[in-house]
């Protein structure tokens, strides 16, 4: 813990002057933003034995250093540090940390954690050096690999998947690899990823070929992750001037895990040996007078059509990006002043008949602030994917430099 305190405040101090400054000039580039979120929780989260504050304060401040100490040659720390006030909020992290697992190799995070209310953590997110050599581009280091091309869910994102409900995180988490791109045309690559793990289902290795026809983005995609065979592919393009984007992905499983029930309060062993697909399907369009619609679809062979809140925690260790068999996502979004923009979103479970909605506001308040606002509204009876959730409300004031 030491040393990961050591390397975490190493890049905090290094990255302090604020400033941003032109990388054609001195070859390097610093930036990042500051931003404060107040969340009111109205409830607790369906069978969490602990009461938590409903009301949270978390500020961020993120450093972004890049540096170009050759033409083929890029490097980059950036670091995100989070101040977070919540009542209990230590038995909470205590408790959640069961449930969690982290997707970095090496520590290079620092937590602070001696008050039973404030948590603090210091954390670099993306720490990597990218070389390029005529048609071979090498990056070393925490970054991120999204290999998805669908907007809400992507089963062939093997390294880095996202959930959109975590939407003050917008870089996304990464992860610690090496990763390898050859460009055969300027339509055309092979990528090759592994990233390491000190168990045989924490490693992750995945190759990649991606190429183009009548204008669509093809991918094919074969790897090895949590302890699975994956194989993939998966599109994006036009159809009808909209967005047309879609994901299949097979797995042939051979995983144990232990995950927690709520029903009696108690771990217990699990396995999955089967063969079963993931599929999502997404469209999108934008119309004249910036209207904006967005529908997707995803299909988990996995999955139950019984309450998927029972299979809440099992998702963790399966990779699975929803405990569901079925999940639609159906967005709306309008630019209502040139400031000003509006957009709403609602995943539903139609199995378990449960739902999740997300109205928000976004305003700019001048250049590089802004002022944002939103809501989770969600609904469904005990036991169900979104009916243990509780409402939940955001604001967000944020500047960028």
């Amino acid at each position: 813990m030491k040393s990961s305190a050591c390397r975490c405040l190493s890049v905090i101090l290094l990255t302090l002057p604020v400033a941003s400054v032109n990388s054609q000039l001195l070859d390097w580039e610093l930036g990042g933003y500051a931003k404060n979120l107040v969340t009111y929780t109205n409830g607790g989260l369906e069978g969490l034995p602990l009461e938590y504050g409903k009301w949270q304060n978390t500020s961020q401040l993120r450093l972004n250093l890049f540096w170009y100490p050759a033409t083929s040659l890029t490097t980059t720390v950036q670091a995100r540090n989070l101040l977070i006030y919540q009542k209990n909020i230590k038995s909470l992290n205590n408790l959640l940390g069961f449930f969690q697992t982290d997707s970095y190799y090496f520590d290079l995070k620092y937590e602070y954690q001696d008050r039973q209310d404030w948590y603090a953590v210091a954390e670099i997110d993306r720490l990597n050096m990218g070389y390029t050599w005529q048609d071979l581009n090498i990056i070393l280091g925490r970054q991120r690999i999204a290999w998805g091309t669908c907007l809400v869910w992507n089963p062939t994102d093997l390294f880095n998947p996202f959930d959109i409900l975590d939407f003050d995180y917008e870089e996304r988490p990464g992860t610690d690899a090496l990763h390898l791109q050859y460009y055969t045309g300027s339509l055309a690559q092979f990528s090759l990823a592994v990233t390491p793990g000190r168990t045989r289902e924490q490693v992750i290795y995945a190759g990649r070929y991606v190429t183009n026809w009548q204008n669509y983005d093809i991918n094919f995609i074969a790897g090895w992750q949590k302890n699975s065979l994956r194989l993939a592919c998966s599109w994006a393009g036009e159809l009808f001037d909209g967005g047309f984007r879609g994901e299949i992905l097979y797995t042939n499983p051979d995983m144990n895990y232990r995950t927690f029930r709520f029903e009696d309060f108690r771990f217990i062993n699990k396995s999955v040996t089967d063969p079963f697909w993931t599929v999502a399907i997404s469209c999108d369009y934008t119309f004249t007078n910036s209207f904006y619609i967005h529908t997707e679809y995803l299909y988990n062979g996995l999955g139950t059509t019984k309450k998927a809140g029972e299979r809440r925690f099992d998702i963790l260790y399966t990779g699975e990006l929803t405990p569901a068999r079925h999940s639609v996502f159906q967005e709306f979004a309008y630019q209502i002043t040139p400031l000003l923009r509006g957009d709403f979103f609602v995943i539903y479970n139609p199995s378990d008949h449960s739902w999740i909605t997300a109205p928000s506001l976004q305003y700019s308040l001048g250049n590089n602030w802004e002022l944002y606002l939103l809501v989770f509204p969600s609904g469904g009876k005990a036991g169900t994917e979104y009916g243990g959730y509780p409402d939940q409300y955001f604001t967000r004031l944020k500047a960028a430099f």
